[in-house]
């Protein structure tokens, strides 16, 4: 098994390189340039000149790729707006974004997974009735809306809760982790329900009650670990995508992580900033997938056997 994962995690190296090359040849070949997203409109082209020159835009593409591959290495890759290590900032906000989107994991991981094995349980009831409709009701809303109307309700209407930034404190986290919570339920406890009541069905469910095993026993000894594979899956994938910053939610809420930091890199054609956010979200979704395949191996002896060859 560790062999299993040092590989894996050697693969990530050439992989997180193509991510990094991808992005670089994506911003080369969009229009525009740093001088013209960051300085006022009324700048002499001699001003812009001389800002790309400085930052380095003005090299050809071997050049600036070269550069920051070396700074990389080197743990010092300069942003275009600031001249400053891109490293220092996501130092600050790497801690936020893992912070609201573990929180948010946690949260719908136990609520959808909990409605998810109840609905089956109770198939056709109301309780399962109930969980369907809302569902395919907040399934079927983009977030932003449910964002907007969140603020709009709670935040313009009440007052209740800040509708922007982290100064409030705990009540500040409320609205976003409420955005990210009510996007993940649906899908998690309709999977959760599907996988719980394709287990249920099996016979090895039917011979463990008719040996007179009690129902709490079938249910979550065997029931819910067979069908923990595409939920597992689900809620790891998701982890990976909370942990890796929510760009629409930290946008709309002013959260100062990795989603801000690169969408605001995006649009200041700051080329290092947006690689190095693109190399850190990669990076994660990796690490989430190695993850995965080493919980399937804890979870089916079968795959496991497979990885200690």
């Amino acid at each position: 098994m560790g062999k299993y994962i040092l590989k894996r995690l050697l693969y990530m190296i050439p992989m997180m390189f193509c991510v990094i090359l991808m992005v670089f040849l994506i911003m080369a070949f969009t229009p525009g340039d740093p001088a013209t997203n960051v300085l006022p409109l009324t700048a002499e082209p001699e001003v812009k000149a001389a800002f790309n020159e400085r930052v380095g835009y003005s090299d050809n593409l071997f050049e600036r790729f070269g550069n920051y591959m070396n700074g990389l290495l080197h743990g010092n890759v300069l942003s275009y707006t600031t001249q400053e290590n891109i490293f220092g900032e996501l130092a600050l906000r790497f801690p936020i974004t893992i912070r609201v989107g573990l929180l948010a994991f946690c949260i719908s991981a136990v609520i959808g997974v909990s409605l998810g094995i109840m609905s089956a349980i109770k198939q056709y009831s109301f309780l399962d009735t109930t969980v369907t409709i809302f569902a395919v009701l907040f399934a079927s809303i983009p977030s932003f809306f449910v964002a907007m109307m969140l603020i709009l309700y709670f935040a313009v209407y009440k007052g209740m809760l800040p509708s922007f930034g982290l100064e409030a404190g705990w009540r500040s986290y409320v609205l976003p982790l409420a955005t990210l919570v009510l996007s993940s339920i649906p899908m998690l406890s309709r999977l959760t329900r599907s996988a719980m009541l394709d287990a249920m069905s099996q016979d090895y469910i039917r011979t463990a009650r008719a040996k007179g095993c009690a129902e709490k026993r079938v249910i979550w000894k065997h029931a819910l670990k067979n069908a923990s594979m595409p939920v597992l899956t689900l809620l790891i994938t998701g982890l990976a995508a909370t942990m890796g910053g929510s760009v629409i939610v930290e946008q709309i809420f002013t959260i100062p992580g990795i989603g801000t930091y690169m969408l605001t890199g995006v649009n200041d054609k700051n080329v290092p900033v947006v690689m190095t956010c693109a190399l850190v979200l990669s990076f994660i979704f990796m690490a989430a997938m190695v993850m995965l395949d080493v919980c399937y191996a804890l979870i089916d002896p079968k795959i496991g056997a497979r990885y200690k060859k």
